[in-house]
């Protein structure tokens, strides 16, 4: 589950961004990214694209530092019914 959540993550970054990254540990903060606009968009991607909810007072900055990252949240999310 988790290799599927990366690869379509990195398909989000590509369609919606247009950004292709190297690879799923790539750091979205350092390298900017990502900034406030994008991790709303993001966010609401994911949500839509993933059948998730992710709750922005649940989330943490470094849930958004890699694609490796992300995907875990999403994982936890989706298990846990968030």
């Amino acid at each position: 589950m988790i290799d599927k959540l990366r690869s379509g993550l990195m398909e989000i970054f590509v369609e919606r961004f247009d950004t292709r990254l190297a690879s799923e540990f790539v750091d979205l903060l350092e390298g900017r990214l990502v900034d406030s606009v994008k991790l709303v968009d993001l966010v609401l991607e994911i949500e839509q694209r993933f059948g998730v909810e992710l709750s922005f007072e649940e989330l943490e900055i470094e849930d958004f530092r890699t694609v490796a990252s992300l995907a875990e949240r999403v994982a936890r999310a989706a298990s846990s019914g968030l």
